[in-house]
């Protein structure tokens, strides 16, 4: 019996082994048909962001009370993804335009429930060559997956596509961005760019590799504009029919619309342009928050059952006697606001935010996503 229980250690301690040490794999254990993912916009990390997080008694920072009241919708997920728009560059720490934020960010992440961080952005070489590699560094060093940018060509080799195993089946994420505001990658860095022969080359790739679901994040668009341009749509069109499952979008600071396209056997394909902000200093309309959107995937037929949003505020202010950046979630501040006692100007900001990003997504309802065959 000692000898049948040792064996099983083993086998448990090599296991664990392999998992923690292969870092573009994250397996979880099949608990039933389907499988939820959770999109996050932009992470960005202006300076008073982190002037907000420092304690200057511990003189450390701390992120943790930003996410406390989305955590519970970040971890009802299998996997939970956002767009990292700032370098962990070290100090000095700064601001737009050449950004760097505390390593305490990516614990402030980790601690949401966030799994997967997206680096190709337009200020992934902030601040060059040390940023990205340093960036990448510290994602690793919290076992947190990463994709979009790489240190050298055999580690994005070996990363990319990013193949998370998830209840039995292989998910494929890609992430690209239009630039990285005209600074250049130093060898041996990789930035994915947005690069269509580039991108046929991956999705075949991810097929080799045996995915069952292939979702692309895409860093495009115009900031600010609230509706996706032609370049947009052409993309989007071009990525559904290589046979793209999910389509999900960032860079414009502002929720955009939505639609779905149809792929190869009338399958409906998810397009979110643009989450908007996920947490930020930007305080004008339309940039003062972002949405989460939440994907179910049923396992059966290995495709999008329906998805839903979830608007969420980002608050600049006091709560429970500490100023920070704190989101909240529009549907839980409209049914008990009383937990959240924000001055009267944020309570309208936030509402009116909620029905422009309600109205605009209004098209969006999970019944569109029953798959035709």
């Amino acid at each position: 019996m000692k000898k049948y229980l040792l064996i099983l250690f083993v086998l448990f301690v090599f296991c664990s082994f392999l998992q923690d040490n292969n870092l573009n794999v994250r397996t979880v254990p099949k608990e039933n048909d389907s499988i939820t993912l959770v999109f996050a916009g932009d992470i960005m990390g202006h300076s008073p962001q982190f002037q907000a997080a420092y304690n200057p008694i511990t003189k450390t920072y701390n992120y943790d009370p930003c996410f406390q009241y989305v955590k519970k919708y970040i971890e009802s997920g299998d996997l939970a993804v956002c767009n990292l728009e700032v370098p962990i560059a070290g100090k000095p720490y700064s601001g737009y335009p050449g950004f760097s934020s505390p390593d305490a960010l990516l614990d402030g992440l980790k601690n949401a429930g966030y799994d997967l961080l997206l680096t190709a952005n337009n200020h992934a070489l902030d601040r060059g060559k040390h940023g990205l590699e340093r960036t990448i560094h510290q994602i690793e060093k919290r076992k947190l997956l990463h994709a979009g940018s790489y240190i050298t060509t055999a580690q994005k080799d070996s990363l990319h596509p990013l193949i998370v195993s998830i209840k039995g089946a292989k998910l494929a994420f890609l992430n690209y961005t239009y630039g990285t505001n005209e600074n250049k990658v130093e060898k041996p860095n990789i930035v994915n760019y947005i690069d269509s022969q580039q991108i046929i080359s991956d999705i075949q790739k991810a097929d080799k590799l045996g995915a069952n679901f292939k979702i692309v994040v895409m860093h495009w668009g115009i900031e600010y504009e609230l509706h996706a341009n032609e370049l947009e749509r052409q993309l989007a069109h071009f990525l559904v029919g290589q046979g793209v499952d999910l389509i999900i979008g960032s860079h414009p600071h502002v929720v955009q619309n939505a639609e779905i396209l149809y792929g190869k056997d009338s399958l409906a394909v998810p397009v979110y342009y643009s989450l908007g902000n996920s947490i930020s200093n930007q305080r004008k309309i339309n940039t003062n928050g972002g949405i989460l959107v939440k994907v179910k995937i049923d396992l059966k037929s290995r495709t999008v059952s329906n998805t839903s949003f979830l608007p969420v505020y980002v608050y600049r202010g006091v709560l429970n006697h500490l100023y920070q950046y704190y989101l909240i979630p529009t549907k839980d501040f409209k049914n008990k606001s009383i937990q959240f006692p924000i001055n009267s100007s944020d309570s309208v900001l936030l509402m009116d935010f909620d029905k422009e990003t309600q109205n605009r997504l209004s098209n969006m309802n999970p019944l569109h996503f029953l798959n035709l065959k």
